[in-house]
């Protein structure tokens, strides 16, 4: 499994010229705010070169995303993704998205669990 990270502007604000200059000829200007409902992290999965664990079998692929919060040291099972079937390079549709109002601190710890379903309607 790769993790690939995606540059992120940490600046508050921005200013953008508004189309119309005022009567002195000086532009003005408009602040963007960070909106308060943005997500704290973000990610996106996908894995590559799986093997199957027999030869002629395909892989129904699903990871598991569970937390491990500093304070607490349990693993605590925060979501999963859709099970992508018959693939050794599954991209998931179904991104891990942590809200900003989730107690998420340097020192946690996300675990990315790997599974190949094999029946789901048991869920195994």
């Amino acid at each position: 499994m790769e993790i690939k990270e995606e540059g992120a502007s940490e600046e508050g604000q921005n200013f953008l010229p508004t189309p119309q200059a005022n009567d002195t000829g000086d532009f003005q200007f408009t602040s963007i705010q960070k909106t308060p409902n943005e997500p704290q992290l973000e990610f996106i999965l996908a894995c590559k070169d799986l093997v199957a664990p027999v030869r002629d079998r395909k892989l129904n692929t699903l990871v598991q995303i569970s937390v491990i919060h500093p304070a607490e040291q349990g693993l605590t099972r925060y979501s999963s993704t859709e099970i992508v079937e018959g693939t050794r390079d599954p991209l998931f549709l179904t991104g891990v998205t942590f809200p900003s109002e989730y107690p998420i601190y340097e020192e946690t710890k996300i675990k990315l669990t790997v599974y190949d379903v094999k029946d789901k309607s048991h869920d195994t």
